[in-house]
Order: C-alpha cells, then sequence, then structure tokens
C-alpha cells in the first residue's frame, strides 16, 4: 500500500469489487485469523495454559475398570409354558427396568454387604455430613454439644438426601444411600435386539468390578425366583380357600339331596324301598366321610411334599419307607456339612446325598399319587351311590313337582361338584409350580476380571482438551479483538475519523530489533521496516502540509494515552535530521514528560522556564542536542508551582513558536494526548499541521471521532492521522 503521495479516500482503502469479495465461511474465517494473528500472544499464552490444564485434569482422573455380566432371557417359545397363575413375566426391555430397581439394589447391598465399603457410604456422614454450602460449612465450625449435636446429625444426614434417595419408614439410611451409589456406577443395557442382557459394573478396582457385576446378576435372580414362589403361594392360598368354600357348598347340596330322599321315602307306602333307601343313605353318608377324610389328607400330603417335609409325610402315609429314607438324607446331609476330622472324600458323600433326595422326592410323589388315586376311587364310589340312590327315589308314582325338584337339587349338586373339580385341578398346578419355578433370565457369561481401564480414555480426553483449549484461546482473542470495538486498519481508522491517514507505522517487536527501542532503529538500522515507515510519513505530511515550504511546525498528539505518539514524534525529527534538515523537537507534555528519558537528556529546565519565566521567550542555551542525531531537544522542564496548563495559555507560546521556525527548518512539538488534557488544543492553533496517531487494536472508534472534532474546531486544515502498531495487511 502506497501512503503519503496517493492520497486514499475513506472506505475506499484496498475495497474488493463487489463480485469478488469473499463471503460465508470464507470471511468468517478470515476475520477468525486475523484477530489470532492480532491477539497472537493472548491466544497462544491462554492456549498453553488451557492445554496444560486439560493435560493435568486428565492425568490426575483415577483409573476405572467396567466389568460385564452377560445374561440371556428366556423366549416363550421353546420353553415349557408355566401355569399362568403367577402373573410374573416381563419381556426383555420389562427385565432391564426391574434390574435397575431401587429394590433390586438394595438387595444386592445387604447381600453383598456393602455398607461397610467407603466407597458406597460415607460413615462420617451418618453423624456429620460435609457441609453442602457456605452456610453449612459456617455452622459446621459453631461449637455443639454432646447429644443435641448427635441428634442434628442424625437430622441432617436424612435430610440431605436427594429424592430417589428419600427413606422410608423402617428402611435403613445407609442401605439407600449404598444403594444410590451402586445404582450411580451400574448399567443395564440391550444387546442389540436379542435376548442378551449385558451388565456393567464400573468402579476403580477390577477385582470389585467382577465381583460386583455377578453378585447382581445372582442377588437379581435370587430375587425373581422369590417373587415368582410368593405369586404362586399368594395363588395357592386363594385356590385353597376357593376349594373349602365350594367344598362347603356341595356338602349343602349332598345334604338337600339326601333331605329330599327322605321325604320322599317317608311318603313311600313300599317297605322294601324304604329300606333300600335307609341302606344306601347310610352307605353314602360313610363313603362320603371316608371320601372328605382321603381328600383332608391329600392337601396335607401335597402341602409337605411341596415344602420337602419327608418325616412328617412318612408318618402321614404311615411309610416306613419314606421315614427311614429321610433319616439317611439326614445323616449325609450332616456329613457334607460337617465333614469329620481329615475326611476329604466331600465328593462321594454329595453324590450320594443328591441321590437320597432324589429318591426321596421319587418315593414321596408315588405314595401322594396313590393316595390321590383312593381319593379319586372314593369319589367315584360315593358318586356311584347316589346315582343308585337317585334311581330308587325317582319311583313312576312321584308327582311332577317333586321330579323337577330333584332334578334342580342334582343339577346343582353336580354343578358344584364340576367347579370343585375345576378348583381342585388347579390347586394341584399350583402346588406342583412351588416346586419347579424357575427364573426367566440366566448367567450366560460371568464377568472376569477386566485386564484394562475403562476409563479415562487419556489419549482421547487429552486431544479433545487440545482441541477445546485452543478453541477457547481463539474465541478470547477474537472476542477481545473484536468487543468492545476498535480500529484495527486504516480504513476504519479513515472512517471514523473522516481525515486522510498518512502514515501507517508497523509493531516493531523488540525481538525483531534485537532489543532496540523503535526510535533508535532510525539511526541505528535505518533500512528497517520501521525507519522507512517514518520515513514515508515524513514525506506525506511535507508534500500533504502547505505544499512544502509552507510547512514549518508539526503537533504530535494522540486520542488517548499509550499509543505512542512521543516515539513517533523523536522518530519524526531524528528522520529529518538525517535528511539534512535543521530540526527542533519540543516535549509539551507537561503532565508526563518522557522526551528527556527516551533521549538521555537533563531535564532541569525545558519550555516551562522560557515560558514562565521573565521576560518570556525562547533561550538557546536551554537547547540540548539529540545524542544519536543532529536535532535539537527542548524538554519540558520543571514546573515548579504552576499547574500543567499555565505554560502553554500564555501569550508568549505563539511567538516562542515563531522563534523557533524563524531558527530551524521544522518544528516537532510533542503534547499530551486529547483524553488527557486540553494542551494539544491550546497549541494546535500555533503550528503549521496537526498529527493524530491512534493505536491499532486499541483506539475507539467514538474517541478518534471526537478527538477530530475537537481539534476541527481550533483548525480545518493539515490535520492527518497515522496509524501506529499496524497490522501487515496495512503495510502492503
Amino acid at each position: 500500500m502506497v501512503i503519503g503521495v496517493q492520497k486514499r479516500q475513506p472506505r475506499e482503502i484496498n475495497r474488493i469489487p463487489e463480485g469478488q469479495r469473499p463471503k460465508g465461511n470464507l470471511e468468517i474465517m478470515g476475520k477468525v485469523l486475523g484477530a489470532v494473528r492480532r491477539q497472537f500472544r493472548l491466544v497462544a499464552l491462554l492456549s498453553v495454559l488451557l492445554c496444560v490444564l486439560a493435560v493435568g485434569l486428565v492425568m490426575i482422573l483415577p483409573p476405572q475398570f467396567t466389568a460385564t455380566t452377560l445374561l440371556a432371557v428366556d423366549s416363550t417359545e421353546g420353553r415349557p409354558a408355566e401355569p399362568a397363575v403367577t402373573g410374573y413375566s416381563l419381556n426383555v426391555d420389562g427385565e432391564v427396568e426391574v434390574m435397575q430397581s431401587m429394590k433390586v439394589a438394595q438387595q444386592v447391598v445387604k447381600r453383598l454387604n456393602l455398607t461397610a465399603d467407603p466407597r458406597f457410604v460415607d460413615k462420617a456422614s451418618s453423624s456429620s455430613p460435609a457441609p453442602s454450602g457456605v452456610s453449612d460449612y459456617l455452622t459446621s465450625l459453631l461449637p455443639t454439644g454432646g447429644s443435641s449435636a448427635a441428634q442434628a446429625g442424625e437430622s441432617l444426614a436424612t435430610a440431605s438426601l436427594s429424592p430417589e434417595e428419600t427413606v422410608a419408614e423402617g428402611e435403613d439410611p445407609a442401605v439407600v444411600r449404598a444403594a444410590v451409589a451402586l445404582q450411580k456406577i451400574m448399567n443395564v443395557r440391550r444387546r442389540g435386539l436379542t435376548n442378551v442382557l449385558a451388565l456393567d459394573i464400573t468402579i476403580d478396582d477390577p477385582k470389585d468390578a467382577a465381583r460386583l457385576a455377578n453378585g447382581y446378576a445372582d442377588t437379581y435372580i435370587t430375587e425373581q425366583i422369590s417373587s415368582k414362589l410368593a405369586a404362586a403361594g399368594h395363588t395357592e392360598a386363594a385356590l385353597s380357600r376357593r376349594v373349602a368354600e365350594l367344598g362347603e357348598e356341595l356338602r349343602r347340596s349332598e345334604t338337600q339331596i339326601k333331605a329330599f330322599a327322605l321325604v320322599q321315602g317317608a311318603q313311600s307306602n313300599d317297605d322294601a324301598a324304604r329300606s333300600a333307601i335307609d341302606r344306601l343313605q347310610a352307605d353314602v353318608a360313610a363313603a362320603s366321610r371316608e371320601a372328605g377324610s382321603y381328600a383332608s389328607k391329600l392337601r396335607e400330603a401335597d402341602t409337605l411334599l411341596a415344602a420337602g417335609n419327608f418325616a412328617v409325610l412318612g408318618k402321614l402315609l404311615n411309610n416306613p419307607e419314606i421315614s427311614l429314607l429321610d433319616e439317611q438324607r439326614g445323616s449325609l446331609e450332616q456329613r457334607v456339612q460337617r465333614p469329620a476330622e481329615g475326611e476329604t472324600d466331600l465328593a462321594g458323600s454329595q453324590q450320594r446325598l443328591d441321590l437320597a433326595k432324589s429318591q426321596l422326592r421319587s418315593l414321596g410323589a408315588k405314595a401322594v399319587e396313590t393316595l390321590r388315586k383312593q381319593v379319586d376311587a372314593s369319589s367315584n364310589q360315593v358318586s356311584a351311590l347316589r346315582q343308585e340312590l337317585k334311581q330308587i327315589v325317582q319311583k313312576p308314582d312321584s308327582s311332577t313337582d317333586n321330579s323337577v325338584q330333584l332334578f334342580r337339587l342334582q343339577q346343582e349338586a353336580a354343578t358344584t361338584r364340576q367347579l370343585y373339580q375345576d378348583y381342585l385341578g388347579r390347586l394341584k398346578a399350583a402346588a406342583q409350580q412351588r416346586s419347579t419355578v424357575t427364573p426367566s433370565v440366566y448367567v450366560v457369561a460371568e464377568a472376569g476380571i477386566p485386564p484394562n481401564k475403562s476409563f479415562p480414555p487419556r489419549s482421547l480426553l487429552i486431544v479433545v482438551g487440545f482441541l477445546a483449549g485452543i478453541g477457547i484461546a481463539v474465541s478470547v482473542g477474537y472476542a477481545r479483538d473484536n468487543y468492545p470495538q476498535t480500529v484495527k486498519f486504516v480504513d476504519e481508522l479513515e472512517a471514523s475519523s473522516g481525515i486522510a491517514n498518512l502514515g501507517v507505522i508497523p509493531d516493531s517487536k523488540r525481538s525483531k530489533t534485537k532489543g532496540l527501542q523503535p526510535e533508535n532503529l532510525i539511526c541505528a538500522r535505518p533500512q528497517s521496516d520501521y525507519s522507512e515507515a517514518i520515513r514515508r510519513l515524513r514525506v506525506s505530511l511535507q508534500l500533504t502540509f502547505n505544499r512544502g515550504a509552507g510547512f514549518k511546525s508539526l503537533l504530535v498528539t494522540s486520542t488517548q494515552r499509550q499509543e505512542g505518539r512521543t516515539t513517533i514524534a523523536l522518530s519524526l525529527a531524528r528522520d529529518a535530521a538525517r535528511a539534512g534538515l535543521k530540526v527542533a523537537l519540543v516535549d509539551c507534555d507537561l503532565r508526563n514528560p518522557s522526551l528527556h528519558a527516551k533521549t538521555g537528556i537533563s531535564n532541569d529546565a525545558g519550555i516551562c522556564e522560557m515560558l514562565l519565566s521573565t521576560p518570556a521567550g525562547l533561550k538557546m542555551s536551554l537547547l540540548q542536542r539529540d545524542p544519536q542525531s543532529s536535532c535539537f531537544v527542548i524538554p519540558s522542564g520543571e514546573l515548579g508551582n504552576a499547574s500543567p496548563d499555565q505554560p502553554l495559555q500564555t501569550p508568549q507560546l505563539g511567538q516562542l513558536v515563531k522563534d523557533l521556525e524563524e531558527r530551524f527548518d521544522l518544528v516537532i512539538i510533542d503534547a499530551a494526548s486529547l483524553e488527557t488534557a486540553a494542551d494539544a488544543l491550546m497549541i494546535a492553533q500555533h503550528v503549521d499541521g496537526v498529527l493524530l496517531i491512534a493505536r491499532a487494536t486499541q483506539a475507539r472508534p467514538v474517541r478518534v471521532r471526537d478527538g477530530v472534532v475537537d481539534l476541527q474546531r481550533t483548525r480545518t486544515a493539515n490535520l492527518a492521522t497515522g496509524l501506529n502498531f499496524a497490522a501487515n495487511s496495512d503495510l502492503r
């Protein structure tokens, strides 16, 4: 970009034709890259810090191990149908939900004694819970005494439970806490669309992970069997009550038929028929008592067989073989459970015990089946006797009403008998089911000790942390570069000021200048980018302001502090001196003078003495030579008791500037920034031109605009801007 000779119009700098202007993602990417380039130090430092923090966090994460137990859910196809009396049948998704329930988790905690593990239950929290906030922490610091402190700790332990940890009446809070902790490290998932469930346990110890996974599966299967047995027991109890009710109803029906037969027999004149009726009634009563006795004995035998109480079953059935075999089983169980000292062959004893149990079940089942046949035979005998009684009672001369009533009683008895037999069969099925209940899930692969940790995936987390850190750093750099809005480019500066920009000064890093300050590059490295930019700025000022000879004095100021105006003023003076001009550099920043420090001269006397002394005027003896060039420097001097703006308000200021213009080819005045004081506005009316310095990425457009407006109230011509610390894109 050519600066100075070719004057640029505001907002037209580096303008790209509308059809060639990048749009969309490319434009956004260009803005982001530009912000990163301008805020490179911040982005780089923040990226390094965030990446180091991410690595540190990943490295301190405790390792976790995951053990998996595989369970299979029995499908309804391909397995024996269970009697539909328990109402306990779940699909695969239902099994997952039940397995994750709080009830199962509590049973696992009790079975594996997890309340003794501090990883699941914080023992200290039961008496003194950890403070959950500032108020709780301060409360914990207060002294409390004896039993009241214990009571308060206990109430807080219950109150601090989360909603899912709410303790029901009669439950142990420690068990509930451990169950909630167990649910957090347990996960049950279905493998695709199969009937296989994967039960995962993730914890910091691989052995504990395998133990918990297998223990959880075993506990769930045990709980499922218990639930089925409980459901079967409830069903059996309900069926037993219904059988008893039907039996009582059947007895009432038989009694009514018997009473009707007695009445009919009493009305008969046939002595032989009456005698036959009496005999049959006596036989029916005896057979009914015998059938009832057998039926009661059968119910008791079924109960004993289902419970495995073979000793009482043998006495009930008067079967010495069952009693003897049960004694042998008890002896074998005692030998297996409490082996004699030195006895090692327990496998043989266990085999004999299993054989004895099998024989007991088989022998008991046969004996009960024999009793059941006797019950059936007694029932058949009662039915035959009643049929014979029915035939005798129904004589040809019976009235139609009596026949209808007898038929009704018989039908009611038959219906009740049918219901009785039906419910008796269902009761038998329920009793058999209690001894053959099987779970609907079973373990197909127990969890082994996991050889590798499942968390954290350190390589992945470090990569993600690096990317996240760089992303956050870039975002912060972009936000700082754009919010609040600052001037970064020449076109933005010209658009904000409304006047031409005559110079673009690069950001001279010390790393690129071997430790030299920018103002020292003019003499030490005249071919540097900074020196060339200062030279172009000086030439542009001479060609623009009053066309050469009329330009004798220049005021250098800025919109705000720390924008480099003093450095540029000194650099312009040294460059003009190297070009052969006789230059005077005046430090009029009376509030914060710095020219004497940058040049290494004394600040004992200067412009303040010239303007405040009597008589006031130019004193050549107070001018000092710049050690690195031929220009003369007038430092600020000592104010004494005067205010900073008092010397600049004297009428002698304009005459002093004219005297300097007569003795020197170029007079450069360094004044305070516009936001600091009005000194620059007082000086601007006495000079030929004003250079307003704005620092890229720091100068605010509003302040630039306000500064130009203030200067234009003092002068309307020879006003220009210079962009300091500019990006490389404005140096092309």
